[in-house]
């Protein structure tokens, strides 16, 4: 780029020496000028017309190249091994619960009986037992809501023996056959309930009475105006 401006210049200086014109003529000035434009003029359009195949065919490599990506199809060992890994994955779900709940039962049943806590929460409205080990992890656990009764139908002796006898069951096949039972909360439905534990085929080593009594603690809701 320098010598091109140097030559330029050079060629202008020769151009007012061969016509005779001073250093500060406005005619030298303008025709110099007009010479450098046109000079300029053709090396930018060979410039640009060198460049343009170079930008023609590489953008003709980048669409060819995009195109076969798009085109290509995916061969058949991609395809078998996408195919084989979600059949795989769904199958194995399926089978690794199945496993699991089989080897559980097979594994309570080698293992024998076990000693567990059953905690018989009574309520007003409802009644909920609860299988622990002797750490307190739960096992498993029933309700009278849970076997199907609804409203005030849950209070009643009926739904307390069908929830213990659920249990019962559960406890069984967990492998828990000797159980320490825990009462807690008001109402007279815990006595039917351990009266079906018993009849179910439990073993009952103790019976313990765990409701919190407070002695002069918070203080008790405002009696109803009826």
């Amino acid at each position: 780029m320098v010598g091109s401006a140097g030559l330029l210049h050079s060629l202008g200086w020769a151009l007012r020496s061969a016509l005779g014109l001073g250093h500060f003529s406005p005619v030298a000035a303008n025709l110099q000028a007009q010479v450098l434009r046109s000079l300029a003029t053709a090396t930018v359009a060979r410039g640009a017309d060198a460049a343009v195949p170079n930008r023609v065919e590489h953008s003709a490599s980048v669409a060819g190249d995009s195109s076969s990506e798009r085109g290509r199809s995916p061969s058949s060992s991609d395809a078998a091994s996408s195919s084989g890994d979600s059949g795989h994955s769904s199958s194995d779900g399926v089978f690794n619960v199945q496993f699991r709940r089989v080897v559980s039962e097979r594994r309570a049943a080698e293992q024998g009986s076990h000693e567990g806590i059953i905690h018989i929460q009574n309520t007003f409205n409802n009644i909920i037992l609860t299988l622990t080990d002797q750490q307190g992890f739960i096992k498993t656990y029933t309700s009278a809501g849970i076997v199907g009764f609804r409203g005030a139908r849950r209070s009643q002796p009926v739904a307390a023996e069908r929830a213990a006898e659920e249990l019962a069951r559960r406890a069984l096949k967990l492998g828990y056959s000797t159980v320490s039972i825990r009462l807690k909360g008001p109402g007279n439905t815990k006595q039917y309930a351990v009266q079906s534990l018993a009849a179910a085929g439990l073993q009952i080593t103790s019976l313990a009475d765990v409701t919190p009594i407070p002695y002069n603690g918070c203080r008790l809701p405002k009696r109803r105006r009826v």
